[in-house]
């Protein structure tokens, strides 16, 4: 693997309650999603250096939907670089109304401040490009993809990325380019059936399948997922607003590409 890389994680769930020693000693960059405005409000004065801490709505928390406030959102994402996790679910019991009328809201104001943006599609999947069509922004990832072919097409022509943990069936590993692929664990959800450690960060076995179906090393996936991620904070513009130690894990990568027009 490689020596200077951590795995990236981007899309987990840590308690913010959680001692910064125990962040640290994950040896990983984790994109920690959260379920509610106050649930990110939570973790505001943490200094943790390798965590990038999401404001979220969970589309099947009920709670975080009747506290959202759409100016509360516009003005903490001010300071996030990363926005997570929200969208849809088929399954929820939050109703589909109230979901739409949430995700439109944080649509709109993604809009006008890019950032990194988790989102959750589950059992909705087609609803979800349908809005993100109908309010184009850049930064999306679909978050434990589950899309047919012909939605995931869809999704690429959208600018979308995507997501995949432990729990993805391989025919949709397949369908997905490499240049558009980031891996997750979903912690404590994704990576519930794995034989390995459950904890944020551990994102070696998806590495290991992605490298299987593609005849690579796990150096070189892990290398292309970075290089996807570079790409995406880029795009994003959200490089500076990182911490010290990942804005300098992505400099290091975009140095090492001669892939460069895209900057």
């Amino acid at each position: 693997m490689s020596k200077t890389l951590p795995p990236l994680d981007m899309h987990a769930h840590i308690d913010a309650k959680t001692p910064k020693r125990k962040i640290e000693g994950l040896g990983a960059v984790v994109f920690a999603a959260s379920r509610s405005l106050e649930e990110y409000e939570s973790v505001l004065r943490r200094d943790d250096q390798t965590i990038v801490w999401g404001v979220g709505c969970h589309p099947g928390v009920s709670k975080a939907h009747a506290s959202f406030d759409t100016q509360r959102f516009a003005e903490l994402i001010q300071q996030a670089a990363f926005v997570g996790e929200v969208g849809l679910d088929g399954n929820s019991e939050v109703s589909i109304i109230q979901q739409e009328k949430t995700f439109r809201n944080i649509l709109n104001c993604l809009a006008k401040n890019q950032r990194i943006v988790s989102i959750h599609s589950k059992g909705a999947t087609k609803r979800t490009l349908q809005l993100l069509k109908e309010q184009p922004i850049k930064g999306t990832i679909l978050h434990w993809w589950c899309g047919s072919n012909r939605e995931t097409t869809c999704a690429i022509e959208l600018g979308c990325w995507f997501s995949v943990n432990a729990s993805a069936r391989d025919n949709v590993l397949a369908s997905i380019p490499l240049d558009r692929i980031f891996v997750e664990t979903d912690h404590p959800y994704g990576n519930l059936r794995s034989k390995n450690p459950r904890q944020p960060g551990y994102v070696l076995e998806i590495e290991q399948r992605l490298a299987n179906l593609h005849n690579l090393s796990l150096e070189e996936i892990r290398n292309q997922i970075w290089f996807n991620f570079v790409k995406l904070a880029y795009e994003c513009k959200v490089e500076k607003m990182m911490t010290k130690p990942i804005s300098r894990m992505i400099e290091y990568r975009r140095a090492q590409s001669c892939q460069v027009e895209w900057f």
